[in-house]
């Protein structure tokens, strides 16, 4: 866990911020401006911070106002920025080798991040998204203890963009270290990130999860961050590219990927295309249908629900029209049927032991 409760003044731009960031990945959103990168700078410690502390699982890593501050170079944080920051003269291999501190990443960081194809190469003639790619190897190939990536996807071409953020959302899941992703996409944030923290004009206003943090930021970025994951397991792997995953007693189909048959797996379903119907819906183009019970509900705007469903042991989120909801007449407790299509879904395998290179 690395907590963070502190003050800083650089000029007449004050943050103050006071937020904890378990192992796994929390999205640091805000408007421009509002102290993202400042913070980042901080707890990397290129920044001290004038009063409070930043503490890595219980050990003090600085101290305002007293002499405590552990060295950048200590520290053991992976950074990705926006920019590919690479020595440009040397080649792949040698600017992954500067993570490592002069020694070499492992097989499954290059594999996983797909530079092992392009070691040799020279960062001079890299596309923009394998730059990133070789940042994000970097990053990890020193085992660092806190990872801290920022905008690293805002500087990308569409295609890049999608390549980098599905080879993120692969690879984040399997660390078990605090991360910390700045981002101004809401969309990116809820696809890669379990928590988030809201800063505005240098201040934390907000953490937890999606529709807390974004309470008042109106439907539509509720729309583009809320989403739910369910685990299953790959019943099986069709030629056309589809799998069917079992969830509990039910099966549904999504892209297949990476994931093989009998694997463990956490399937993505976003709020915003989901259907909620009060009966088994024949006729339509959407395959899945998830059987499940309705276990609350809750206002999350004016004229927008959150209805909450359990799909086994999973609770999933809906957001419905309020009008919605009353002309259904919804109430908790009962059975409703969640129908989505499969080209609306992620799907992720699970940390496994071949993931211990990472």
């Amino acid at each position: 866990m690395l907590e963070v409760n502190l003050t800083s003044q650089r000029g007449s731009f004050r943050i103050e911020a006071e937020a904890q960031f378990p192992n796994g990945v929390t999205a640091l959103i805000g408007p421009s401006g509002a102290g993202k990168s400042s913070l980042l700078r901080i707890i990397a410690g290129l920044d001290r911070p004038a009063s409070g502390s930043i503490s890595l699982n219980g050990a003090i890593w600085a101290e305002g106002g007293t002499r405590r501050h552990l060295p950048v170079g200590k520290r053991r944080i992976g950074m990705v920025f926006q920019e590919a920051r690479l020595l440009p003269h040397r080649t792949v291999a040698d600017n992954i080798s500067i993570g490592a501190r002069g020694g070499r990443a492992s097989d499954a960081i290059l594999t996983e991040t797909g530079c092992d194809a392009l070691l040799s190469k020279p960062v001079s003639g890299l596309s923009g998204g394998e730059a990133q790619r070789v940042m994000l190897a970097r990053a990890l190939a020193g085992q660092p203890q806190v990872l801290l990536l920022d905008e690293p996807l805002s500087a990308l071409d569409h295609d890049s963009r999608e390549q980098v953020t599905n080879l993120l959302a692969r690879v984040l899941p399997k660390l078990e270290i605090p991360v910390i992703f700045v981002t101004h996409s809401f969309e990116d944030a809820a696809r890669l990130a379990g928590q988030f923290v809201r800063m505005e004009a240098g201040r934390v206003v907000a953490s937890g999860a999606a529709l807390e943090v974004l309470a008042g930021q109106g439907a539509a970025r509720q729309e583009a961050a809320v989403s739910s994951l369910v685990q299953g397991r790959v019943a099986s792997v069709e030629v056309s590219g589809l799998a069917r995953i079992s969830v509990g007693n039910q099966v549904i189909e999504a892209p297949a990927g990476n994931v093989r048959r009998g694997q463990d797996v956490v399937v993505r379903l976003w709020a915003r295309d989901l259907i909620l119907a009060q009966g088994r819906p024949k006729g339509l183009s959407a395959r899945n249908c998830l059987l499940g019970k309705i276990a609350g509900m809750q206002a999350s705007g004016p004229h927008q629900s959150r209805v909450e469903v359990q799909v086994d042991s999973h609770r999933v989120s809906v957001l419905v029209m309020t009008r919605t909801a009353q002309d259904m007449e919804l109430r908790e407790g009962q059975a409703v049927h969640l129908v989505f299509k499969s080209s609306a879904l992620e799907v992720s395998g699970l940390r496994t032991p071949d993931d211990a290179g990472f």
